[in-house]
């Protein structure tokens, strides 16, 4: 009887074995594979030109022009260098995960036709394209279902949609216009003149008794040192033509002796403008600059405190002193009748011609 119970647990002790060293296999081939194969074979520093859209229409492309990238469709605005070479540092890193499908219909599900997709990424070198990536549904946080377009296979990726912006507006250099604060030695807009020392501002012709709202003040420096723009509208004279007779007119005087002039002008809930430093033509949101077109000296200092009410002056010593009986009397005597006034002599004249004077009439007479 002992036997055949011995036989039996060595075929399952067998069989187990032979299961662990199957998936112990399977995943070092997988473990293998996932850190040898990248998704997209190519090197970032020949790539001059990148294309990003989505399936709502957004489309951005950033080409590569003596050794920077800009931005065409914006003017060849310059975009942000770090932003685009840690993006293709990126995507060179991605490695083929586990393959999760492969069919039209799951291509479909995972938002990754050429119709339908999150994010399509077109690399190109010299005219020659050297991959093309599409960008799907996300299963979990930072991993995105992804393929090449001329490959059925359906991965797993560590990447988010959201690094592959198909705006144009998130891969310009938003510091361009730029003065570090340390650097500046005046600020003036309207009525307000700002003075700078290393990096600290006082507000200008202070007196004694005002008291300077500090948080309102750095609100101001920092927007004009750190101009804010949502796009790039155009570039050159006929551009900055359209700024000629700003609204508002803001002067950072640089410590070197340098300075810098922005006009702003209002456009439909908007305000374009321009630095006296570039030949670009600038918009932004008029609620992002509110510390500049806003600028008043008034509104930079704390409004004084309204003074407390006089009291009203009490009645003479003597009239208090008056008994209360005095006091009522002269409260309720009545108040003097008029003496009656003579009619005026015309008016009794005619009175009287008309009544006493007048003979009577008969009926003969």
């Amino acid at each position: 009887m002992r036997r055949p119970t011995v036989l039996l647990l060595t075929a399952l002790l067998g069989g187990q074995l032979a299961l662990a060293l199957v998936i112990a296999r399977t995943g070092s081939d997988h473990a293998a594979f996932s850190a040898k194969d990248p998704l997209l074979a190519f090197e970032p520093a020949k790539i001059d030109q990148i294309a990003i859209d989505d399936d709502a229409g957004h489309a951005v492309t950033l080409d590569k022009q003596d050794g920077q990238w800009v931005i065409p469709a914006s003017a060849g605005f310059p975009a942000d260098q770090g932003r685009v070479e840690s993006f293709l540092s990126q995507l060179a890193a991605l490695k083929r995960g586990l393959p999760v499908a492969e069919t039209a219909g799951a291509a479909e599900r995972f938002k990754l036709t050429e119709k339908v997709h999150d994010r399509r990424v077109v690399l190109t070198s010299g005219g020659k394209k050297v991959g093309e990536l599409l960008i799907g549904t996300s299963p979990t946080y930072r991993q995105v279902h992804a393929r090449l377009s001329d490959a059925p296979t359906i991965y797993v990726v560590d990447f988010a949609a959201y690094d592959a912006e198909s705006d144009a507006g998130a891969w310009m250099n938003h510091g361009l216009l730029d003065t570090p604060r340390n650097k500046i030695a005046s600020v003036a807009v309207g009525d307000v003149t700002l003075d700078g020392k290393d990096g600290k501002f006082t507000l200008a012709g202070l007196t004694k008794d005002d008291k300077p709202l500090a948080d309102k003040i750095d609100s101001l420096v920092g927007a004009v040192a750190h101009p804010l723009f949502d796009s790039v509208l155009g570039k050159g004279k006929d551009a900055l033509a359209k700024v000629d007779d700003p609204d508002v007119t803001a002067t950072v005087t640089r410590a070197d002796g340098s300075s810098v002039t922005y006009r702003y002008k209002k456009d439909a809930g908007s305000y374009l403008f321009a630095s006296s430093a570039e030949d670009y033509l600038f918009r932004v949101a008029d609620d992002k600059i509110k510390p500049v077109v806003e600028a008043k000296r008034a509104a930079l200092i704390e409004a004084p405190k309204p003074q407390p009410e006089a009291k009203p002056e009490t009645a003479p010593q003597a009239q208090q002193d008056q008994p209360p009986d005095a006091k009522a009397q002269e409260t309720n005597a009545p108040e003097p009748k008029a003496a009656p006034q003579a009619a005026p002599e015309g008016a009794r004249s005619d009175t009287q011609a008309s009544h006493g004077d007048a003979p009577p009439t008969g009926h003969g007479g």
